[in-house]
Order: C-alpha cells, then structure tokens, then sequence
C-alpha cells in the first residue's frame, strides 16, 4: 500500500479499518529512534504511518530529535539548538543500553529523502518551528505527504493551521471544552483525525459520547498505547505493555472496541498481528 492509499484511507471517516502508527520508529540496540531506518523497519513490521519529531539546530537546520536536552542521547549538557548541524553528526550517539552506537542523528532533509513517496509523516514534537518544516516539506514536494500534530489550546500552533489549508493536522485534545476549537479548524482545515489524552477510563475524552461526537463530525480518533513509564499513562491504561503481556484483549481490544482509529505503538508488528489473528480493526469479522 503507497502513502496515497494510507492518506486516503485516514481521510474516510467511513473506513473504520484501524491504522497503526509508529512512535519514532521500530528501533532498538543500535538502530536509533527518529531515524529512517526505524522508520523503514516499522514499515516492515506493519505500520502505516510513522511518529517523528524536529529540532531546530544553532544554524537554522532541522534534527530528527524528541528530548528537550541531550543527555540521554547524546551524554551532553545543552540542546540541538546549541550546536550546528555539522557538529551534531559529529557527535555520538548512546543507545538504550549506554553503549556508543554506529548510527547518528539525522536531518529532517535526510529523512524526506528515504521517505518521498513511502509513507505518511506524521510531525509530532516540532510545533515551534513548523515555517521550516513547512518550507522544506514545500522544497521536497511532500506536504501532502505530512500530517502536523499539535496542542489544540496552543494558539499560536492553531492560528498557524488556519493560515495554511493546504496542510493536515491531527490536533490532540486533553480537556472536551476544546472540542469547538477542534471543530472550528474541521471547517477550515484539512483535520481527518484527533488525538486524546485519556489517563483514566473515566475521561472525558474518553467516553462513547465523544467517541459519537467525533464520529458525527467525520473525524477520527488517535490514541496512544505507549508505555513509556510508570507514571506516563496512555490509552487510558489499556496499554502496550498490558497487551504485550496479558495479550492484546487485555489492552488494544479496548482501544478497538471503543472506536479508536489509529493506535500509536512501539510495537507495530505484534499490534499488526494481533488485529490479523482477531479480525478486530481490519474490517472482516473477528474471529
């Protein structure tokens, strides 16, 4: 399936066949998350859509980067902003075990040019710097191969996609008082889907009712299943880790059977074969 299926496929509100998107990547030891080979290898494993996040670097240059500092990647005081492209190539890169690894960190440039014509990019951490990510994406001949995702009460990220139609936004919602802002940019805007944050099953953002309301209003719902931590709570707890080891009745079924559309996972292969081995999100009958 090409990234013209997959965008198609995210703009029918009436597919109702779940899509998996990768969070940074299928990476581990040495393969680096944000990185094009993780994207490649999530491909691989099932995704149609992979995670990324931008930072902007000394010289004006966009790094495929999530962290705010650079410590846990890099060992270093400091952030991307503080050095120049060049010198962060330069750099080392430490993996999950702390151990140097054979791969560096890649420019948003780098990656468009594995990815043109792959997948959907789906541009998370990136919201303070979207006028280069959007001139780049313009350079590459990519924006309709891009998908912005940002804070929906950010004012300064929502004024942006008014100004830019041309482009498609997946906002992500804490609070159900936002819902008309969501709406709002749904009428002046390209806005196929919307992210929610539920920690608990009680949320708001969580419940049938919004679920219903969404739907009336032919939009999609992104849900994490990431577990990151212990005290980071996504998909309202139904998570990877529950899915991973309980099975994924015990996790991703309720994200499913909830009506989520897109469940973002570390684990793209064994959600992927989960759904295949149910018939759960795939649109044939469960088995």
């Amino acid at each position: 399936m090409d990234w013209k299926e997959i965008r198609d496929r995210l703009c029918d509100s009436g597919d109702k066949r779940v899509m998996i998107a990768s969070h940074r990547g299928k990476f581990s030891s040495n393969v680096m998350e944000n990185t094009s080979l993780a994207f490649h290898l999530a491909l691989e494993e099932g995704a149609d859509m992979v995670e990324m996040d931008l930072a902007m670097t000394r010289d004006g240059k966009l790094a495929a980067h999530h962290d705010d500092t650079m410590e846990r990647l890099f060992h270093v005081k400091g952030t991307i902003a503080d050095y120049s492209l060049n010198e962060l190539k330069e750099m080392e890169l430490y993996n999950y075990i702390g151990e140097v690894c054979e791969e560096k960190i890649e420019s948003f440039e780098d990656i468009l040019k594995e990815l043109k014509g792959r997948t959907l990019l789906v541009l998370d951490k990136c919201w303070d710097c979207w006028d280069e990510v959007h001139r780049l994406l313009m350079e590459w001949d990519m924006v309709e191969q891009a998908v912005f995702k940002f804070y929906i009460e950010d004012d300064r990220a929502l004024s942006w996609a008014y100004r830019h139609p041309e482009c498609m936004f997946i906002p992500m919602l804490k609070d159900t008082a936002d819902l008309e802002r969501v709406f709002s940019l749904k009428s002046a805007s390209q806005l196929p889907a919307l992210e929610i944050l539920p920690k608990k099953i009680s949320d708001a953002v969580f419940q049938k009712e919004t679920f219903d309301l969404l739907d009336k209003n032919h939009i999609k719902v992104w849900c994490n299943s990431l577990s990151l931590g212990k005290r980071l709570v996504y998909g309202a707890g139904h998570d990877d880790l529950k899915s991973l080891r309980y099975g994924g009745d015990a996790g991703w079924r309720h994200l499913i059977e909830r009506g989520v559309g897109i469940i973002q996972t570390d684990w793209p292969y064994e959600l992927k074969r989960y759904m295949e081995r149910t018939g759960l999100g795939t649109g044939e009958p469960e088995r």
